[in-house]
């Protein structure tokens, strides 16, 4: 009997767990770009909401293309430039405007 199978097998998962981005870790420079705000979102528009509460967007025209992400909040990965993004903590303050 041979302990190749094991072995590969090892190999494959601690390969695959290096893929994934550690929570709290800098998003990729390129990402961090598109999110400041290239314009495709509209998210420099609204940095001024950033500290604020939450209910403070109660009255602003929004786009349609637009997700509130509080901390328990699921959310795909995927990215979508025209997306406004809206990221709330936990005291319903609006902490990151961004687009993706």
């Amino acid at each position: 009997m041979t302990l190749q199978a094991p072995r590969s097998a090892l190999i494959l998962l601690l390969a695959l767990g290096a893929c994934n981005q550690i929570p709290g870790e800098a998003a990729p420079e390129g990402y961090a770009a598109v999110a400041a705000g290239d314009g495709s979102c509209g998210a420099e528009s609204y940095q001024a909401y950033v500290g604020q509460r939450i209910d403070a967007l109660n009255d602003v025209a929004l786009p349609d293309d637009k997700r509130v992400l509080f901390p328990t909040t699921p959310a795909t990965m995927d990215f979508v430039p025209g997306r406004l993004n809206i990221a709330v903590d936990k005291s319903d303050t609006i902490s990151k405007i961004y687009c993706g």
